[in-house]
């Protein structure tokens, strides 16, 4: 099967840059300063709504629960 290749140049800054240490989702629930530089929509009480900084199409929402799980199933109904 034949590799199909996705341009999307304004993602350089993601490849290149540095690499962040750790989960992403649990800095950013525990730095409410940051939130506006973060592009942080929404705190929940068991979720947070974030805007995906380098993503693939705009407008990419994340919606990311403060509990680490394996897979969308084992998220609780609340």
């Amino acid at each position: 099967m034949k590799e199909k290749i996705l341009w999307a140049p304004w993602r350089i800054g993601y490849i290149a840059g540095k690499k962040e240490k750790g989960c992403l989702f649990c800095r950013v629930k525990r730095e409410k300063k940051k939130d506006k530089e973060d592009y942080l929509l929404f705190r929940g009480k068991y979720c947070l709504v974030i805007l995906n900084t380098f993503p693939y199409n705009n407008g990419h929402l994340m919606i990311a629960p403060y509990r680490h799980i394996k897979e969308p199933s084992q998220l609780k109904e609340e």
